[in-house]
């Protein structure tokens, strides 16, 4: 497509599901403005500072995760095969000992669920295929989108990241002499939001009327007051080095909302396992502890 004076962005275009959106634009700024190579290299220091990002929440996330499930793993087994190897032992000496009731009651719920595997799996398939089709609609997309910023633990940082990308893009393409419309617009859909970009729109429109840009941002009530006042501060001075001096701090309020979400996520996970911890013990271990202490023998004696 090259060889027949195509662009390089309207090639990458039909590739979007490899490239990101936001790379696309850079080039795409590049080639408008004749600074194509500053473009590449800004498109690069970019990648490398998203990377680095999704890599520290990865490190949050991954090991929490991987607790709890193990945990739920170890309940489950335990119930699945250790329980009924106890009961046989108290049959075959006759002893008179019972498990605990909630071994039995959550026993007889895995056998359930064995044998009856296929209701709740239908059930699941069903929800998760109308969830997908509801979010797949305009109204739904704007739904599930706005959720994700107002979600508990994780809302703030998922608005923080998406608006950082969208003042990333902005001021890029500011300094390759675009105007802050033009900058806007090619910027919007950077983020994939449906709300961030319904937000964008709002901003473009107001310039288009001479209203304050910065207006919807912080109306929309997501964002931090004080990147608004620095946007407001910027439009009266010099927008693009107030855009870099917004785009350190968006990265230090990043950096404190990961660490809120290193304190806090811990804290809720150590809750969840604690519980599965304690429902371990009294499905599993005190079954187990009963054939270890031998009590059960007395009864078989007796």
């Amino acid at each position: 497509m090259l060889r027949h004076g195509e662009n390089i962005y309207s090639t990458m275009e039909y590739y979007e599901d490899i490239f990101p959106v936001i790379y696309i634009n850079m080039i795409k700024v590049g080639e408008m403005a004749g600074t194509l190579v500053k473009s590449l290299e800004q498109a690069i220091e970019y990648l490398d500072s998203s990377d680095a990002l999704i890599k520290k929440v990865k490190k949050i996330v991954i090991p929490n995760l991987l607790q709890f499930f193990g945990m739920l793993f170890l309940l489950i087994v335990g119930t699945l095969y250790a329980i009924p190897s106890i009961q046989d032992v108290f049959k075959e000496v006759g002893s008179q000992e019972k498990l605990p009731a909630v071994t039995i009651w959550f026993s007889n719920f895995l056998d359930s669920a064995v044998m009856w595997w296929y209701i709740p799996v239908i059930l699941i398939i069903i929800a998760v295929v109308a969830l997908v089709f509801y979010i797949r609609t305009p109204n739904g997309k704007y739904k599930f989108d706005n959720f994700k910023y107002k979600m508990p633990v994780f809302g703030s940082l998922i608005y923080a990241l998406d608006f950082s990308r969208i003042m990333k893009a902005v001021s890029l393409n500011i300094k390759n002499g675009m105007r802050i419309q033009q900058a806007l617009e090619v910027a919007k859909n950077v983020a994939r939001n449906k709300v961030m970009m319904s937000i964008v729109e709002s901003a473009i429109n107001n310039v288009m009327i001479g209203k304050s840009w910065v207006e919807p941002f912080e109306e929309s009530g997501f964002g931090n007051r004080m990147t608004t006042e620095m946007l407001k501060v910027g439009m009266k001075t010099d927008l693009p080095a107030m855009l870099d001096k917004l785009l350190e701090y968006t990265e230090m309020d990043i950096d404190n909302i990961l660490q809120r979400i290193m304190k806090v996520l811990p804290e809720i996970s150590y809750l969840i396992v604690g519980v599965v911890l304690i429902f371990f013990v009294i499905v599993v271990l005190v079954p187990c502890i009963q054939v270890y202490m031998g009590s059960f023998l007395f009864s078989a004696y007796l």
